[in-house]
């Protein structure tokens, strides 16, 4: 899609008129008042982008009618939530094929369809929001909520898949996430989304899982009938060896019976000295707190990087593998701009439905932002060969916060001309900085796997 296609269908997918639909589907807008329900989405929306507080009367300044602040603070109820909810949902729908492939990753394709990062981040919240969202206890908050976000790599497209209660574990919900994937397509896990049921619907669906092996598991091999299965001693296996990477072709993971995994590739990798220290430190002091002491064979592999795939090696090549697991940093730098910038863990309300439908409003406005930087990345690349920081996109965004918000008021004609102007700022102050002697693991991927240079003669 090209620029002026991209800006055009951004305008005209925030037309007034299917989100007042929406109101009146949610029963939000029963009666037309002073508050129009488009223009309560887009301030909350975009005037949560801005780096000023958030408050009611910053957002009823937003609006075309004057209205007071304890007149937003009455709007904020039950409706208004499940308001917010489909108007996420709607926007999710009318731009999830939005996204331009990423141009570093589409090398990627002629290997994977798509590659989805998934993982969830909590955060404590008012405790008026005990009921719905209660907190596994202890010193923390009452309340406190987990939301399930997957990032697809290629396209660079964001979506939130689901917003639960923090106490509501990973694995619970590696199942439901496995069942999105289609054929071809590998998704990225942490080691807390382990369960033999995702790896059984992906591996049905012709779908890949890679994520790092949890030490908990019990490890089954064979060489085939009629040879029996044998349990594999990892950990005396790596201390044995000398090199630098081992793999097992075909491992069963977990108990016989219905909470089997497998068959998958095993490959460890042995970490440098100075990780292997540092994780074997962090070891020894989180077994400290429990009173306890960490066993040599915890340690032995806490020395190692341990990655499990059903992906073939002719997918995904044993060297690789590391390589390719390490782009799952982006999901964690995902979460760290979704606090630190977007603040979704902040709020300055202890109104339940106000604090649920900010949630909603700030997840809808970091789908927009990573749509927003896919397209603004693959022109950047094009033209000047570098990538747009994500983080500088919102420093960018944020100047022009309450003025995107107002700009609605406006028609889209001046809408699509502010976005114009921000989109040239973009192009020259969200721009990426690089240390051209530090090879990053794009470089590493593209030049041992994806587009290998060729061998000098």
């Amino acid at each position: 899609m090209l620029l002026p296609s991209f800006l055009e269908r951004f305008v005209a997918t925030f037309h007034p008129q299917p989100f007042r639909e929406l109101a009146r589907q949610t029963a939000w807008l029963k009666r037309q008042g002073k508050i129009d329900p488009f223009e309560f989405l887009t301030s909350l929306v975009f005037g949560q982008l801005s780096p000023l507080r958030q408050t009611l009367v910053s957002q009823a300044q937003c609006l075309e009618q004057p209205v007071t602040a304890q007149a937003i603070h009455e709007r904020y109820n039950p409706r208004a939530v499940a308001y917010f909810q489909a108007a996420f949902a709607h926007t999710l729908a009318q731009t999830l094929d939005w996204s331009p492939a990423r141009p570093q990753a589409l090398e990627l394709r002629r290997h994977f369809r798509a590659i989805h990062l998934l993982d969830s981040t909590c955060f404590d919240t008012a405790a008026a929001l005990q009921e719905i969202f209660p907190s596994c206890g202890g010193d923390g908050s009452a309340a406190n909520i987990k939301v399930l976000l997957r990032y697809e790599l290629i396209s660079g497209r964001l979506e939130p898949l689901k917003v639960l209660e923090g106490k509501r574990s990973d694995q619970g919900q590696a199942l439901s996430a496995a069942q999105l994937l289609k054929e071809g397509e590998l998704q990225i896990n942490d080691k807390g989304f382990v369960d033999a049921k995702a790896w059984q619907a992906a591996q049905e669906a012709g779908a890949y899982l890679l994520m790092p092996l949890p030490h908990s598991l019990t490890l089954w091999t064979t060489e085939g009938p009629p040879a029996p299965e044998q349990s594999l001693d990892l950990a005396g296996a790596l201390a044995l060896t000398s090199e630098n990477r081992l793999e097992w072709p075909e491992v069963f993971l977990g108990i016989k019976g219905k909470h089997r995994a497998g068959p998958v590739r095993l490959v460890a990798f042995r970490l440098s000295p100075e990780s292997a220290g540092r994780h074997r430190a962090g070891l020894r002091e989180s077994m400290r707190t429990q009173g306890r002491t960490p066993s040599a064979k915890a340690l032995q592999l806490a020395g190692w990087l341990l990655l499990i795939t059903n992906a073939p090696a002719t997918k995904l090549p044993s060297a690789l593998v590391a390589y390719l697991y390490r782009v799952r940093w982006q999901i964690e730098l995902i979460f760290r701009q979704a606090k630190s910038v977007l603040r979704l863990h902040k709020t300055e309300s202890d109104n339940p439905w106000r604090i649920q439908s900010e949630i909603w409003a700030r997840l809808l406005g970091a789908v927009l932002l990573f749509l927003w930087h896919a397209h603004a990345n693959a022109q950047c690349w094009q033209q000047h060969g570098s990538e747009i920081s994500f983080e500088k996109l919102i420093r960018v965004m944020q100047q022009w916060g309450h003025t995107i918000a107002r700009a609605f008021l406006k028609g889209p004609d001046e809408l699509l001309g502010l976005r114009r102007t921000i989109w040239r700022h973009l192009l020259v102050n969200a721009r990426k900085g690089r240390q051209k002697s530090r090879t990053n693991t794009w470089d590493r991927l593209m030049d041992l796997w994806l587009k290998p240079k060729p061998a000098l003669l």
